[in-house]
């Protein structure tokens, strides 16, 4: 039983903590005095985040690849919306006001971890709300701007009552128009819809200990929760404040095999997030995002026709799809592995000639 005392937590800043101000507008941030945002910019590669001032205010920080890409990116007036993922709260900045073309970076609160539920609540109940926007170019910070968002009482009223829910774990009491439905965007396409080039595509494997969440969670939740954080990490994608990592096109498969789960991302995206960032770990959202399971076991290269897996979605041109696989698709992975790799491994059993 929560305490009701603890749902507001104490929670002091930091005193040296600096921020940006109007004398620091189009300047290099000092790598000593700002040690801490270029630790979450540089080191971690976060392209948005929140964190806790020196006067104990939320402030918000979207940091791009240059100059240039904050200006494409930031048109019109700029809006925070409360939303709900799973068990988070978010609060997406919305920059472009273009409904053919929007453009969001969600920052993410977990409400059970008690200093981001301060700060979500903070920020909510703050007049004003800093957001600074922040260049990263060869090793430096650059504030390029700084502007104030407010929230309505009505916008207040509904995110505090998002915070509660979830703090309580009153789903019920969430508004249906809340939560995010990642999948619901999704379009479902046949197998077909993808190229032989694309299906054999090499990328990068997460592993996670299948029977280990399947004893903790039961089957259907299991699936469940690996889905909803591999459409958390989608949705950082497409909103990505760096535009070659919205542009990407990528798919991801599944793949289980004695106990083990091999979510398989192709292609690989090293390159990518090692363009800007050296902690590519850290800044690829799949990363991230599966890196907080208990279960996930380590990374490995992989070749999804190899280890039998089929894919389940893919992201391209912006536009999310849901891979329909019936009979037919079985029979075409199966061919496409004997093309591919029958001549290589004569003695390897076809995984696709096994029952699914």
């Amino acid at each position: 039983m929560k305490n009701e005392d603890d749902f507001w937590p104490q929670l002091a800043p930091d005193p040296d903590r600096a921020s940006p101000t109007s004398q620091t507008q189009g300047e290099v941030l000092d790598p000593d005095r700002y040690r801490d945002l270029y630790q979450l910019a540089e080191t971690e590669g976060l392209p948005y985040f929140a964190r806790l001032g020196a006067a104990g205010d939320v402030e918000l920080f979207l940091v791009f690849e240059s100059i240039d890409a904050f200006t494409d990116a930031t048109r019109d007036a700029v809006s925070v919306e409360c939303k709900t993922y799973r068990s988070k709260f978010l609060a997406v900045i919305w920059t472009l006001s273009d409904p053919l073309h929007p453009l969001g970076f969600p920052l993410s609160f977990d409400i059970k971890r008690a200093e981001e539920r301060y700060m979500a609540l903070r920020m909510l109940e703050q007049e004003e709300v800093l957001l600074h926007y922040l260049a990263y170019e060869e090793g430096q910070l650059t504030h390029i701007y700084t502007e104030g968002i407010s929230f309505s009482a009505e916008e207040k009223r509904q995110g505090h009552g998002m915070i509660e829910a979830l703090y309580y774990d009153r789903a019920d009491a969430l508004p249906e128009e809340a939560e995010v439905q990642e999948v619901a965007e999704a379009q479902s396409v046949p197998l077909s819809f993808l190229s032989d080039r694309t299906l054999g595509e090499a990328g990068t494997a997460y592993l996670v200990d299948f029977d280990r969440l399947k004893e903790k969670h039961g089957e259907e939740e299991a699936q469940h929760l690996l889905m909803s954080t591999i459409h958390q990490a989608v949705w950082v994608m497409r909103r990505h404040a760096r535009s070659e990592v919205r542009e990407t096109s990528f798919t991801i498969w599944a793949a289980e095999k004695d106990g083990l789960l091999r979510l398989i991302v192709t292609p690989a995206m090293f390159d990518l997030f090692e363009v800007v960032h050296m902690a590519e770990e850290e800044a690829n959202p799949f990363s991230r995002f599966l890196f907080t399971l208990p279960e996930f076991l380590s990374t490995e290269s992989a070749e999804p026709l190899l280890h039998g897996a089929y894919p389940l979605t893919r992201l391209e041109g912006g536009t999310l799809y849901h891979i329909e696989l019936d009979e037919e698709s079985g029979q075409r992975l199966a061919g496409l592995y004997g093309r591919l790799y029958g001549p290589r491994f004569p003695e390897t059993v076809n995984p696709y000639d096994s029952p699914r």
